[in-house]
């Protein structure tokens, strides 16, 4: 089995932006008619996405994307199972909400647990899955599944696919009604905009190089706080296997940024910024980067890069910057070169992601 350090490399010089270009690999023959119905007439006017890791990070995506089109369908992420101290009930009840559980693997066990409590919303329940238990559930629930179906996934680390997983989605929400457009034409153009960035790989590796034994701290609008920093720090925390932690900017300013004070550990700053934050948020931007970058004793240990990503949209600016992050946690991976105890698979209690278990079937 090659290494989770080849397959990445691999995947972000040949499969990141193909995977625009695979969007129809998925089945929905399993949603219900009458789902499909209340769907295409309007029904739902909001959607509750619930799913833990990667399953869950593109719903997080989509959350942006629909903010940034000025969607009329409202868009929840919840990455646990006790909705009570999550989502207000008249949100989880309101017959207006569709709900998605996602797992892909189907084994992870918090939204199994999330769809034993929805026993009273099995009518606007979707599972998108490609098998497992959580499927096996929904059929004998008889509720409505829509399967992923990659045709080259990684086991190991699902959120190699985020490209595909979007395209995907858009996909298959157009051709169940919930999108007027799929949007693949502008999808089939980002691998041609988006390449070819030698000043983005000589970004990256400068950053790489700065954030070596440092912790990662990762701050900017809520814009990006949710779509891009979660899924970033994953990146960071799973494949590099380096600390990342993330805030909203204006928290951070108001909280966090104390622990910068003497710093005895190295400490790398991202502040992620595309040049549309008010006038107040890009002023205190660049105070906070002439605060931490001051020829003072204190700093010693503190690097600050303020990342403006270009672009124009959404779409273009988040898979940029997303990018930009792959190859970041790529050269600090190599230099850390530490080995996986499949510490998320024990810990989130879920074989089906342990390399044992991947090897044993690759071998059966």
């Amino acid at each position: 089995m090659e290494s989770r350090l080849e397959r990445y490399g691999r995947f972000i010089s040949k499969e990141y932006f193909a995977g625009f270009l695979k969007p129809e690999e998925y089945a929905i023959d399993d949603v219900k008619p009458d789902l499909r119905a209340r769907i295409k007439s309007g029904t739902f006017k909001r959607i509750v996405f619930t799913g833990m890791g990667c399953s869950a990070i593109v719903s997080d995506i989509i959350r942006g994307y629909f903010a940034e089109i000025g969607s009329p369908i409202e868009v929840f992420v919840v990455n646990d199972y006790e909705f009570p101290f999550l989502l207000p009930s008249s949100i989880v009840d309101d017959d207006a909400t569709l709900i998605i559980i996602s797992s892909y693997s189907g084994h992870s066990q918090e939204p199994l647990r999330a769809f034993e409590s929805l026993s009273h919303a099995r009518d606007r329940v979707l599972l998108l899955t490609s098998g497992g238990q959580l499927a096996e559930a929904g059929r004998k629930a008889d509720v409505s599944i829509a399967y992923w179906r990659l045709s080259e996934p990684d086991r190991e680390y699902p959120l190699f696919h985020v490209t595909q997983y979007f395209a995907i989605l858009l996909h298959m929400f157009h051709a169940l009604g919930l999108l007027e457009d799929d949007e693949q034409a502008v999808l089939s153009r980002l691998p041609e905009v988006l390449t070819g960035d030698a000043a983005q790989r000589e970004r990256a590796r400068a950053i790489a190089l700065s954030a070596r034994d440092s912790n990662i701290a990762m701050i900017g609008s809520p814009k990006w706080h949710e779509s891009l920093m979660k899924l970033a720090k994953m990146h960071f925390n799973e494949i590099a296997m380096t600390p990342a932690t993330r805030n909203y900017f204006h928290e951070f300013c108001h909280s966090e940024i104390a622990t910068l004070s003497d710093p005895v550990r190295a400490h790398t700053v991202l502040i992620f910024a595309d040049g549309e934050e008010d006038d107040y948020t890009q002023r205190k931007m660049d105070n906070l980067v002439g605060l931490l970058t001051a020829d003072v004793p204190q700093n010693r240990n503190v690097t600050v890069h303020k990342i403006d990503i270009p672009g124009e949209g959404f779409l273009q600016k988040y898979f940029w910057a997303l990018n930009l992050v792959q190859l970041i946690t790529l050269d600090l991976g190599n230099y850390y070169d530490v080995q996986s105890r499949d510490l998320i698979s024990e810990a989130a209690g879920n074989p089906w992601y342990h390399s044992t278990t991947i090897l044993a079937e690759a071998n059966a």
